[in-house]
């Protein structure tokens, strides 16, 4: 009699794989079709469980996947060819990290007994070790469902952040057994009641609080629970790049995005706290600016990686948890106790602050309406044009520093920027991710000449796959971080790095979408009201920015006014 065979059926590595990221809750595959990875491309176009998103460069592949999470779409797998392909992509893996955004990267690695023999594209494997959260190459089927699933595990375990796989064609094409891969993140409940006493006992007596909102807090935090302590603390808030849109910034006790730019007012407050409550950050150089900020006089900081206790800033008090665990259990605690009569009203210190700053930027004629226009009066008149709900990507460069300050936000999922990485070329990739996420949503591209440059061809992937996003091109024709740069006299004598930059107007048209170039503020809103009614695949609007206009002010440059 034949044996009989009870095991799993002989499948391809691919159905495997793809298996996998099913189980994983994953929907969206973003890549660029190769020879060694044309098994899983099949896999992929055959089945109809995740959508395929072709991009037309690997850089911006972990860009949209990076946007699309984001904006809410949840966890996307990305796909490269080996070596080039791979290390193309190695910046967003790099920015996903540091932002701690989970994603899936796939690589089609050389095949094991190829390697050393100088096959194409063939590169170590452990180069990628320092740019995601864990690398594994899987060359047996043996080992193929423990590692597959360690590492989808891997990245979407608290704190999160993207995981390679490195997987050879060889075994992409094969046939073999191997079991489901049932994916299971493990949860976790952080204890440390000492901690939570200590930190009570802080807040509940402090005259001066302050929260400070990080990028743990747009992971796990829940915005309302957030508010409510804020409430109960009556404290004004200032926030990282990533805690940007945490906190509705129509709301008085909002001070505004900590780094170089902050408000001078908001910098003031943070040297006159003698409590701040730091919620999921890790206090980088960049939004510290290089940790010259002042934390109060006692820093309660929260967060769910140990390792940043004290690395940057000495806390008084670490606790190291999840900042939805965090915020509940000491609100419940806060709402017994008594508070000084003394203590500050946070309404009172924000509209202080954000007023001050408003009235510099007017006295300086940012926001008029005078050719060649200002970025500060260009974002404040996108604020005004675009919806509340309009999802608002950003590329990198001085455009930025101005929008943490000017372009209010009100939820976390409708403001995309990079942390501490800060790598030009996100923003239309980001959006194109982002729309995806959100297709009932405007979506809107912030990005400068310099970052447009690096990522303008994905226009044609909006195009080819019916996104509709709007690129706003802040064009000064100059990288104007660096020219206006108070070390520029010191290394280039004054040489200004400007250019003569593209009709981008134009060049959009060449991959199939509309482009509009504006000089005006009324024709920026004008631009804007039609496209946002519209919505009919992607557009560009150039907005000519004045190139002699000053960079967004640092709290060195000027004298503030407020104190307490």
């Amino acid at each position: 009699m034949a044996p009989t065979d009870d095991g799993p059926p002989r499948r391809s590595g691919s159905d495997h794989l793809y298996d996998a990221l099913v189980d994983a809750g994953i929907d969206l595959l973003v890549g660029i079709p190769g020879t060694q990875t044309l098994p899983l491309d099949r896999t992929v176009d055959r089945r109809d469980d995740v959508r395929y998103v072709m991009a037309r460069h690997e850089t911006a592949i972990p860009h949209i996947a990076w946007g699309y999470y984001e904006a809410g779409g949840g966890v996307a797998a990305t796909l490269t060819v080996p070596g080039p392909g791979d290390t193309n992509a190695m910046h967003g893996l790099k920015n996903a990290l540091d932002d701690r955004v989970p994603l899936i990267h796939v690589a089609a690695e050389a095949d094991p007994d190829d390697r050393g023999k100088g096959p194409i594209h063939e590169i170590e494997p452990e180069t990628f070790d320092t740019v995601v959260k864990a690398n594994h190459s899987i060359e047996r089927p043996a080992e193929f469902h423990r590692l597959v699933r360690s590492g989808i595990e891997t990245a979407l375990t608290p704190p999160y952040g993207p995981v390679r796989l490195g997987v050879p064609k060889s075994l992409l094409d094969a046939e073999f057994r191997s079991p489901p891969v049932t994916i299971e993140p493990p949860t976790s409940r952080f204890d440390g009641d000492a901690e939570y006493r200590a930190a009570t006992r802080a807040l509940a007596g402090a005259e001066r609080p302050l929260v400070y909102l990080g990028v743990g807090a747009r992971r796990s935090g829940d915005p309302e629970a957030i508010r409510d302590l804020v409430e109960t603390l009556n404290a004004p808030i200032v926030a990282s790049y990533k805690g940007k849109g945490i906190f509705p910034e129509d709301d008085p006790r909002w001070l505004g995005v900590t780094g170089s730019h902050l408000p001078a007012g908001a910098r003031r407050a943070l040297e006159a706290a003698d409590v701040v409550l730091a919620l999921g950050t890790r206090f980088d150089g960049v939004t510290t600016a290089d940790w010259s900020l002042p934390f109060g006089e006692t820093l309660v900081h929260v967060t769910l990686d140990a390792s940043r206790i004290n690395a940057s800033y000495e806390a008084d008090v670490p606790i190291v948890a999840n900042v939805a665990d965090a915020v509940d259990r000491l609100h419940r605690r806060l709402r017994s106790e008594p508070r000084p009569d003394t203590a500050w009203d946070g309404a009172v210190v924000g509209d202080r602050v954000r007023r001050e700053y408003d009235d510099r930027l007017r006295a300086r004629g940012l926001l008029e309406d005078e050719t060649p226009i200002a970025t500060a009066g260009a974002l404040r008149t996108l604020r005004d044009a675009l919806p509340a709900e309009t999802v608002v990507t950003t590329d990198i460069g001085g455009f930025r520093l101005w929008a943490k300050q000017t372009f209010e936000t009100y939820e976390p999922e409708t403001y995309v920027t990079a942390g501490s990485w800060a790598g030009m070329g996100v923003g239309i990739p980001a959006a194109i991710g982002a729309s995806l996420a959100s297709p009932d949503r405007p979506v809107v591209a912030l990005t400068g000449d310099g970052g447009a440059m690096m990522c303008l061809q994905e226009l044609h992937t909006a195009v080819e796959h019916e996104i509709d996003v709007i690129a706003i091109v802040f064009n000064n024709q100059d990288y104007g971080i660096i020219s206006k740069s108070p070390e520029i006299d010191r290394y280039a004598e004054g040489h200004r790095f400007d250019w003569s930059s593209p009709e981008f107007a134009t060049v959009a048209g060449g991959f199939g979408c509309r482009g509009e170039t504006v000089r005006t503020l009324a024709g920026l809103a004008d631009a804007i009201d039609i496209a946002v009614a519209r919505a009919d695949g992607p557009e560009l609007i150039d907005v000519r920015i004045d190139p002699d206009e000053p960079t967004a002010p640092s709290a060195g440059d000027y004298d503030t006014d407020v104190s307490f």
